[in-house]
């Protein structure tokens, strides 16, 4: 039998796993809305004292790559899901949007958000997690689980849901230390002593952040409706409005960087950057 201390210390640590991996949700939630329809939603979320779930909602499950079974649920009312739905496809310019239409933006701004919590769940057992399939799913058995409430304000619409994080993520993932800060503090111990710290500016560079900066290279761009897009299926083909012999661009948090030209570097996909235009 765990004695009551140590069961105790567990419950804690499952509880402030739970309360990161819900603060990583609702801002990955945040910025998924942002960037789909150019407005910032103001999300707020709480631990919920009760496991007991509303009657009527309409849940996804979400799954990570180091679990079997599914490791979060997210419930809402279905018509709050509609609304969401809406909102999203009428900033893509679908008016007229049919349900099937709407499911799919729905399940896509679920698995776009798992998709970053993933990232933060890699960092903090120190190991890659990716994010499978956002589906449908019944209500979620609470009884180990713990459960947060949020509301999501997005000026046209307003809806509020549940959260429901299974014991076995958070068991998966509680007590492992932040790996980017374990990671300093060993490179900070291999200096020696006597050696100078690097300048930039009259700064030590170890006073400027480490950042991780999202790169992309767009090989060309276009536009479609999303009535098309949900078309799309094995051998349909989408053009682009770059020829095959324009440099591809390199962006950096969505600022234009340089250009480069495509190349394969040991069997994969590289890009080598270009001198720019006088």
């Amino acid at each position: 039998m765990i004695p009551d201390r140590e069961n105790r210390q567990i419950r804690t640590d499952l509880a402030e796993t739970a309360t990161q991996a819900m603060a990583s949700w609702a801002e990955s939630f945040a910025g998924v809305l942002e960037s789909m329809t150019e407005h910032r939603p103001k999300i707020a979320s709480q631990c919920s004292p009760s496991k007991g779930l509303q009657e009527g909602l309409v849940w996804w499950a979400q799954s990570l790559s180091i679990l079997e079974q599914p490791s979060f649920w997210i419930g809402a009312p279905a018509e709050s899901w509609t609304a969401l739905g809406r909102l999203t496809l009428s900033a893509l310019a679908v008016d007229d949007p049919t349900d099937g239409d709407i499911q799919a933006t729905c399940r896509d701004l679920m698995a776009q958000t798992t998709a970053v919590v993933a990232n933060h769940f890699a960092r903090q057992i120190g190991e890659q997690v990716t994010s499978g399939d956002s589906s449908p799913a019944s209500a979620p058995d609470t009884g180990q689980a713990l459960v947060f409430t949020w509301s999501l304000d997005a000026g046209l619409m307003s809806m509020e849901g549940v959260v429901v994080w299974s014991e076995a993520l958070l068991t998966r993932c509680a007590g492992s230390p932040a790996q980017p800060a374990a990671a300093e503090t060993v490179r900070q111990d291999a200096i020696p002593p006597d050696t100078q710290t690097p300048q930039l500016g009259g700064h030590a560079l170890d006073s400027i952040p480490r950042l991780d900066l999202r790169v992309k290279f767009v090989l060309g761009r276009t536009n479609m409706l999303l009535r098309d897009l949900f078309k799309l299926n094995v051998g349909s083909v989408i053009e682009l409005d770059r020829s095959a012999v324009e440099p591809a661009e390199v962006v950096i948090s969505g600022r234009l960087l340089a250009h480069g030209q495509v190349v394969v570097v040991n069997g994969n996909y590289g890009l080598k950057i270009l001198p720019r235009k006088q």
